[in-house]
């Protein structure tokens, strides 16, 4: 009786720890990060700071992003933040950030940033 009841509660985790859950895991995957969430987990230790070169992030800094814009294109700064700069790893150091993700960061950081 023992046995059997012990047969039936491995059966039932068994059950609760099924693939059901999957497809919900695989949504959350495809949706893209939120770029504030990401800047905050992986580049405000160099952007907030100015750590290794990295150009620092906020209203104060606003005429180098403008410039940088201007200069650049949002394209180009993307780009780099993908493939890497200088002292930055590729993506910031996510690697498994997506392009989208990447951009939304970038996004984020401009927006901190104020510039136009």
């Amino acid at each position: 009786m023992l046995r059997s009841l012990g047969i039936l509660l491995s059966a039932l985790w068994l059950a609760a720890c099924s693939d059901d859950s999957a497809p919900a895991a695989a949504a959350d995957v495809s949706q893209a990060r939120d770029g504030a969430q990401l800047y905050r987990q992986y580049c405000v230790t160099c952007h907030g700071s100015g750590a290794l070169g990295a150009p620092k992030v906020g209203k104060e800094h606003r005429l180098y992003w403008s410039h940088e814009i201007e200069e650049e294109g949002f394209d180009t700064i993307v780009s780099k933040a993908i493939a890497g700069i200088n002292s930055m790893p590729p993506r910031g150091g996510c690697f498994d950030c997506s392009d989208e993700e990447v951009r939304n960061a970038v996004i984020y950081m401009l927006q901190l940033s104020g510039a136009k």
